[in-house]
């Protein structure tokens, strides 16, 4: 049985997202070993590219290094997973996406302005009471109980759900230039793949559309079978 080619493009997310590692075997080092066994048979025998962009790999790297990965595991990566740099000067983009980009991230700064303008406020006001309570709090207090209470919130207006890094980016342009499906558990390339009509994969999901795959092989090795099952259960 012959598939038809596929190509995919992982981000960072791919090899380090909760529910994958939870999926693969409950560490960092179990799910890099076996998503990249898993993208290797892909490859392979069923046709699928797997891709990933120079600065995406490099975010990685030192990702895995920093968890406690081996050398041996990041090379296990680096020998499945194609590292292509995006054709940036070649790839058109529609004007429409531009402008959505561009209305996002001024909505995201008129939100985030409102709400250091809150915490402006509240700093004055609690600042004003401290000059007549006996009992005032130190401005390192206020300083932490506001910093407790806005970053969050600050951190949520203008970072989730946007593309805020350049491998995020790298990625959607390569998927594009590639006519391949992303990736990722990132809610911002999620919804930009939307916007930008490319194909996209939930990372946990990802080793599940390989194994389907070889199930359909009918020389499929018992041992990848076992595997299958056992993911199926989970």
């Amino acid at each position: 049985m012959s598939f038809p080619r596929q190509r995919f493009v992982l981000d960072t997310t791919a090899f380090t997202d909760a529910k994958l590692i939870s999926h693969l075997g409950g560490t960092i080092t179990d799910a890099v070993n076996r998503l990249s066994e898993l993208i290797s048979i892909g490859r392979l025998r069923l046709n699928i590219s797997c891709y990933m962009p120079p600065s995406t790999f490099k975010e990685l790297k030192e990702f895995l290094l920093e968890s406690k990965c081996t050398i041996r595991d990041v090379d296990q990566v680096e020998a499945w997973v194609v590292r292509k740099a995006p054709d940036r000067h070649s790839v058109l983009l529609s004007s429409q996406v531009i402008y959505e980009y561009v209305s996002d991230v001024r909505d995201r700064l008129d939100q985030g302005m409102t709400i250091v303008r809150r915490a402006i406020k509240e700093a004055l006001k609690q600042t004003e009471k401290n000059l007549y309570d006996e009992n005032a709090q130190t401005v390192k207090d206020i300083e932490s109980s506001l910093a407790r209470t806005y970053e969050d919130k600050y951190r949520q207006k203008m970072r989730r759900g946007v593309l805020d890094s350049l491998p995020d980016i790298d990625t959607l342009i390569l998927a594009k230039e590639l006519g391949a499906g992303v990736v990722s558990a990132d809610t911002g390339i999620k919804a930009w793949t939307e916007r930008m009509g490319i194909r996209y994969v939930e990372a946990h999901f990802f080793p599940q559309i390989i194994l389907t795959y070889l199930e359909r092989l009918e020389d499929m090795p018992s041992s990848y079978k076992k595997i299958a099952t056992k993911d199926k259960k989970s």
